[in-house]
């Protein structure tokens, strides 16, 4: 009876192991087959990762070592605007960083604007603002002028408009020198109309097809003449406050609108 007993538990044992044989040999089959594929994902996993360290280190090398040469080109572009409105014999500053912020609703936008000043000797003879026009045929345009300490207009630069290549875009100093218009000019009162175009009666010329355009600049320019002249003292007695502007980088920036000027205006 024993030696029964103990041939049936040898039997159930085998068995066990028999099970148990074929239980891992399944896991190793299910391992044999996963295995591959769970070893490529991880690998590429690894590799895009590798990847994107890679180049957000790249650009981040690029951006340091152009960040410098991005602000020189910059300041050079400011200092050749400023230049092409303030003669630099007139100076003895260093007019880019001698500069005040404002903001105000003359000047066409709640954004701040930069006034730069031109000294000599210490004394103040010119001051370059910028300001912002909002009636252009397509939206804002954006300009510097210089205002002398007298009151007159030294000179006007458009930065960035969006006006009708080969109509409005004529207000750029380089499509004609209409902008050069306004230089030697001041006003007589706060509502002179003589700061208008001919078609308003005023002492500017407007474009043949055009007159939306030129409007929005004697607007412009006009107001932000009127802002310094009633600011003046108070403007001038601000401490110096330079900070980065954008316009530096934008000087006359277009791009044609798809709607006929000249079938529109009137």
């Amino acid at each position: 009876m024993s030696d029964k007993i103990d041939a049936e538990q040898d039997i159930h044992i085998e068995k066990n192991d028999d099970i148990s044989g074929e239980s891992n040999n399944n896991n190793g089959e299910d391992k044999a087959v996963k295995s591959p594929l769970t070893i490529a994902v991880s690998k590429n996993t690894k590799i895009l990762a590798l990847f994107a360290i890679a180049c957000t280190l790249a650009v981040s090398l690029v951006s340091e070592l152009t960040k410098d040469r991005i602000k020189i080109q910059e300041q050079q572009q400011l200092l050749r605007t400023l230049h092409s409105i303030i003669e630099p014999s007139r100076y003895d500053n260093d007019i880019a960083n001698d500069c005040i912020m404002m903001s105000a609703p003359e000047l066409g936008s709640n954004k701040v604007k930069t006034a730069y000043i031109a000294r000599k000797s210490g004394q103040v003879v010119a001051v370059a603002m910028t300001s912002t026009s909002p009636s252009g045929y397509n939206g804002n345009i954006d300009f510097i002028m210089a205002i002398n300490i007298d009151g007159s207009v030294n000179g006007v630069r458009v930065l960035k408009h969006q006006e009708t290549p080969g109509l409005g875009d004529k207000i750029e100093i380089r499509k004609s020198d209409w902008i050069t218009s306004f230089t030697g000019k001041r006003m007589l009162s706060e509502d002179d109309s003589r700061w208008a175009v001919s078609k308003d009666n005023g002492m500017f010329d407007q474009f043949t097809g055009a007159t939306i355009t030129p409007r929005a600049v004697v607007k412009g320019v006009k107001s932000t003449l009127n802002y310094f002249t009633e600011n003046k003292a108070r403007l001038l007695a601000r401490p110096n406050a330079c900070v980065e502007t954008a316009f530096t980088s934008t000087l006359a920036s277009t791009k044609t609108h798809p709607i006929n000027e000249a079938a529109n205006e009137q």
